[in-house]
C-alpha cells in the first residue's frame, strides 16, 4: 500500500469510490489503505483520514454503523460568465473577500469593474461551492425593463431541475421551493447589478451557501471598490499590448480615470499603436484639467472609439443600443440593422464596444446608454422592424409547437421572419430568445407589445411561465389600453383569464374573461371566451351555464367555418353532457370531435378528446373500450408533451383500472400521475386520481378520498367533490354525507353521479328502495356498471 498520506489519501477514495452509495466495512477499507500492516489503532486513523479526504472532494463521505458510504454527489448548474483572461490589480480585495462566508456585497460607480471582481472572485470560489453556480443580472441600471426576483427565480429553479411547469406562481412559494432546493448543499449564488429590494428572495440563506451581489447603490456589509491603481491601470494596458511612452501611458490612465471599463476601450483602439492620436482625440480641449471624473471619462473613450468607426458600423451601434434585452443574435441583429451586420458586428467587438459571447452580442450597460443616446428617429425605425420580424417569428415557432394556436389580434404577419423545421427547432428558438421576447413585449409600444403578447399566449400558457405569463400579459393590457386598442386588450385579458384559470383561481378567472367580452369585437374573440368561459363553470360544476357558453361558442364557430375550434366545442359539449349523465349524447359530440381533430392533424386536441370518451365508455360499463381508448389517450399525450393533459388521462386511466379490479396495473399509473400532476402543479388530475385511489386502496378509502374532498374545496373543483365525497361517505358509512352529496348533485346538475350516490346510501341504511331508485336512474342515463352493481346489491337483499 502507498506509504505517504497522499498515497493513502488516494487509496481510501479508490476503495470508496469503487462502491459509490454503499456502505464499505471499516475492516476493507483499513485493509485496502495499510494492508496487512495496519497502524496500532487502526479505526482512529481511519477517522482521521476520512475527516481529510472530507476537505478534499465534492462528494459526500456518510458514516454508517460498519463503515464508509460514498455519497457522489451530480454535477451541478454552472452559470458563471467567462472570467476576463486579462483581469488585473484586486488582489487584496479578492484576499479579504475570499474570507468571507455569508454575503458578499460590492458596490462602487458605474465602470470600475463591480462585475469583472465578482466573477473572477466566483470562479476562485467554485472549488468550495461544488453543488453549482448560479448567475444572473437583474439589469437594475440598465435602459431596459430590469429582471424581476419572480424571473430570477424560475432561472435558478430550472438550473437545479426543477421543470417549468412545476415553478411554483407566487413569489413566496417559489422563494420556499428555491431554498429547500439548497438545503444541504453548497451552492454560490452571483446577483449582478441588483437593486437592494430585490435581493431578499434571492439569497440562498442555507448553511454552507453563499452569495455576491453587486450594486451601485450603498449596501450592508460592502466593500465599495475604487478605480485601478497606477501599477494594476499600467498592467491592464500592457496586457493589452498598448504601447507607447511612459508618460503617454499615464497620460492614458489619468484621462480614463483609472476605470478599468474605459482603459479597456482604449486599450481596445490603441493596441497596434497610434496612441499619440488616440490620446488628442481624449484630450479634446480639456488639457488643463487635472481631475477627470468617472462619467467624463467613460463617455470620452466611447464617443473617442465610436468616432473611429466606419459610418455603417457606426449605424449598427447605435442601433444595439436599442433593443431591451440582455444580448441579440445575429438574426434578430439582421432584422434590426435591414441586413446582414456581421462585418460590422466584428468592426465593434474589435474596438471594444461590444462584447460576443458564444453566438450572442452583448453591450456593457454604460455603452448600451451611449449607443441608445447617439440613435436618431432612423435607428428607431430599425428597432419597430425588429420587434416585427420578433412577432412574426414567434409566431411561427409557436405555431410549430401547438398548431391550434389563434390569435385575437389581427397583426401583420407578411415580411422577413425566421421559419422552422419542427417543433424541437421552434422549441430551441423559442427557449434561447425567451428572456428577450418578454422584456420586447414590456417595452415596445403599440402594437407590437400587445400583439406579441398574444402570439405567446398559449406558448406560456402550456409551458407553465407562471410568472411571466403576469408580465406579458399586463405589460400587453397596459400599452392596448394607453392606444386605446380593443382587440389588444381583448387579447390580454384573455390571457390573463387563462392564467387565472391555470391557477385554480375561478373566480378571477371568470372576470378576466368577462373584461375580456366586452372588448371582443370579432366573432372568433367572442367564440374563444364563450369557449374559456364554459370551461371554468364545467369545472366549477355549474354544467348548465357551461353548456350555453359551449353552445354558443360553437354557434358562432360553425358560421364563421372555423372547423378547428369546433373540434374543441364539441369536446366540451360532450363532457358537460356527461357530467349531467347524458352518456349517449356526450359520447357523440367527443366522437365527432375527436374525428374533426384527427382529420385536422390537432392532435392534442385529439388526445384530449380520447381521454374524456374513454370517461364515457366507463360510465356507460363498457370497460374494454374505455380501457382501449384510455391507453391511446395517454400515448398520444406522452407524444405531444402535454403534461397537465397528460395527468387528466393518467387519472381516467387508473380509475378505469381500479373498475377493472387490476389494482397492480391500476397504482402503477396513479403512482405515475401523482408524478405529473406535482411536477407541472396540477391538483385537478390529483384530486382525479385520488378517487381511483380509494377504489384501488378500499382499505385506505377514507384517507384518499377525504384529501380529495379537501384539496377539491380549496380549488372549487366541484364535480371531483362530490364523486370524492361519495366514496368518503361509504367508508365513513355516513348517511349524513351521503344525503348532503345528494343535495349538492341536484343544485349543480352533476347528474352522472346521482345513481353511484343513491346506491351508496342504500349500501349505507341496506334500502332495497334506495337501490331501487338508483337502479331506475342508472338505466336511465345508461349507466350499465352501477345498474349491475344495483342489482347485485338487490339480490343480497332477497329484495
Amino acid at each position: 500500500m502507498a506509504g505517504t498520506q497522499e498515497g493513502k489519501l488516494r487509496a481510501l477514495h479508490r476503495a470508496l469510490a469503487a462502491h459509490p452509495n454503499e456502505p464499505v466495512l471499516f475492516a476493507d477499507l483499513i485493509r485496502e489503505v495499510w494492508g496487512e500492516n495496519p497502524p496500532a489503532g487502526p479505526l482512529p486513523a481511519l477517522r482521521t483520514l476520512v475527516k481529510r479526504l472530507r476537505r478534499s472532494i465534492p462528494d459526500e463521505i456518510v458514516t454508517d454503523a460498519s463503515g464508509y458510504r460514498l455519497k457522489v454527489r451530480t454535477p451541478g448548474p454552472c452559470q458563471l460568465p467567462a472570467d476576463l483572461p486579462d483581469f488585473v490589480g484586486r488582489e487584496h480585495e479578492l484576499k479579504r473577500l475570499e474570507q468571507q462566508e455569508d454575503l458578499i456585497a460590492i458596490t462602487g460607480p458605474p465602470g470600475v469593474g463591480k462585475t469583472a471582481l465578482a466573477v473572477r472572485l466566483a470562479h476562485r470560489l467554485r472549488e468550495r461551492y461544488f453543488d453549482g453556480q448560479l448567475y444572473v443580472n437583474l439589469r437594475a441600471f440598465a435602459a431596459g425593463p430590469p429582471v424581476t426576483s419572480g424571473q430570477a427565480l424560475s432561472g435558478f429553479l430550472r438550473a437545479l431541475g426543477v421543470s417549468q411547469a412545476a415553478i411554483p406562481a407566487s413569489l413566496d412559494a417559489q422563494v420556499e421551493l428555491y431554498r429547500k432546493k439548497l438545503d444541504g448543499k453548497r451552492v454560490l449564488v452571483v446577483l449582478d447589478n441588483a437593486f437592494a429590494d430585490a435581493i431578499e428572495p434571492l439569497l440562498p440563506a442555507r448553511p454552507g451557501c453563499l452569495a455576491i451581489v453587486t450594486s451601485r447603490h450603498d449596501l450592508p456589509g460592502q466593500l465599495r471598490l475604487d478605480v485601478l491603481g497606477d501599477d494594476a491601470a499600467h498592467e491592464l494596458l500592457t496586457g493589452m499590448r498598448v504601447g507607447g511612452t511612459p508618460e503617454e501611458r499615464a497620460e492614458l490612465v489619468r484621462l480614463c480615470a483609472h476605470l478599468p471599463l474605459a482603459l479597456r476601450i482604449a486599450g481596445a483602439n490603441v493596441g497596434h499603436g497610434h496612441i499619440e492620436d488616440y490620446l488628442d482625440g481624449l484630450r479634446g480641449d480639456r488639457l488643463d484639467v487635472l481631475e477627470i471624473d468617472g462619467d467624463t471619462a467613460v463617455r470620452a473613450t466611447f464617443d473617442l472609439s465610436y468616432r473611429a468607426l466606419t459610418s455603417e458600423a457606426k449605424r449598427v451601434f447605435r442601433l444595439l443600443g436599442l433593443p431591451p434585452g440582455t444580448d441579440i443574435g445575429l438574426d434578430a441583429a439582421t432584422a434590426l440593422a435591414g441586413r446582414d451586420p456581421g462585418p460590422e458586428l466584428g468592426e465593434l467587438v474589435r474596438a471594444g464596444l461590444v462584447d460576443h459571447i458564444g453566438v450572442r452580442y452583448q453591450l456593457h450597460d454604460l455603452i448600451r446608454l451611449f449607443a441608445a443616446d447617439a440613435a436618431d428617429d432612423d435607428d428607431q425605425a430599425g428597432l419597430l422592424a425588429m420587434y416585427a420580424w420578433y412577432l412574426r417569428t414567434a409566431h411561427n415557432a409557436v405555431s410549430q409547437i401547438v398548431p391550434e394556436t389563434s390569435l385575437l389580434t389581427e397583426p401583420d404577419l407578411d415580411g422577413p421572419s425566421l421559419t422552422f423545421e419542427g417543433r424541437d427547432d421552434a422549441g430551441a428558438w423559442l427557449e434561447e430568445e425567451h428572456s428577450n421576447l418578454v422584456a420586447a413585449v414590456v417595452a415596445a409600444p403599440s402594437p407590437y407589445s400587445q400583439q406579441l403578447a398574444d402570439a405567446l399566449r398559449i406558448y406560456l400558457h402550456i409551458g407553465r411561465f407562471e410568472t411571466d405569463k403576469a408580465v406579458v400579459f399586463r405589460a400587453g393590457l397596459r400599452t392596448a389600453r394607453a392606444a386605446g386598442d380593443s382587440a389588444g386588450q381583448c387579447a390580454a385579458l384573455f390571457g390573463l383569464g387563462m392564467a387565472w384559470w391555470a391557477r385554480g383561481e375561478y373566480p378571477d378567472a371568470l372576470n378576466s374573461y368577462a373584461e375580456a367580452l366586452e372588448n371582443a369585437h370579432t366573432p372568433f374573440a367572442v367564440a374563444s371566451i364563450r369557449n374559456a368561459i364554459g370551461i371554468v363553470h364545467l369545472e366549477m360544476g355549474e354544467t348548465r351555464q357551461a353548456d350555453e357558453h359551449f353552445a354558443a361558442a360553437l354557434k358562432i364557430r360553425r358560421e364563421i367555418g372555423d372547423e378547428r375550434a369546433v373540434g374543441s366545442s364539441l369536446m366540451n359539449l360532450g363532457i358537460s353532457h356527461g357530467t349531467r349523465g347524458e352518456l349517449r349524447k356526450a359520447a357523440e359530440f367527443m366522437q365527432e370531435g375527436k374525428d374533426m381533430s384527427v382529420r385536422l392533424g390537432l392532435y392534442n386536441q385529439a388526445a384530449i378528446a380520447l381521454d374524456n370518451l374513454s370517461v364515457a365508455y366507463f360510465e356507460l360499463g363498457e370497460l374494454d373500450r374505455a380501457l382501449a381508448t384510455s391507453i391511446e389517450s395517454v400515448q398520444l399525450h406522452t407524444s405531444q408533451d402535454q403534461q397537465r393533459a397528460l395527468a387528466n388521462a393518467l387519472a381516467s386511466l387508473a380509475r378505469i383500472h381500479a373498475e377493472r379490479g387490476e389494482v397492480a396495473e391500476g397504482l402503477d399509473v396513479a403512482q405515475r400521475c401523482f408524478d405529473v400532476a406535482r411536477e407541472v402543479e396540477y391538483p385537478k388530475a390529483r384530486i382525479d386520481c385520488l378517487v381511483a385511489m380509494a377504489v384501488l386502496e378500499p382499505e385506505k378509502a377514507k384517507q384518499h378520498a377525504g384529501e380529495a374532498v379537501e384539496l377539491g374545496r380549496k380549488i372549487g373543483y366541484g364535480p371531483g367533490v362530490i364523486t370524492a365525497s361519495i366514496l368518503l361517505a361509504q367508508a365513513m358509512e355516513s348517511v349524513e354525507l351521503i344525503d348532503e352529496v345528494l343535495v349538492s348533485i341536484q343544485e349543480t346538475d352533476s347528474l352522472m353521479d346521482h345513481s353511484r350516490a343513491l346506491l351508496v346510501r342504500a349500501r349505507i341504511t341496506r334500502s332495497a328502495d334506495t337501490a331501487r331508485e338508483a337502479l331506475t336512474v342508472a338505466e336511465e342515463r345508461g349507466q350499465a356498471k352501477v345498474a349491475l352493481d344495483a342489482r347485485s346489491f338487490l339480490a343480497t337483499l332477497g329484495a
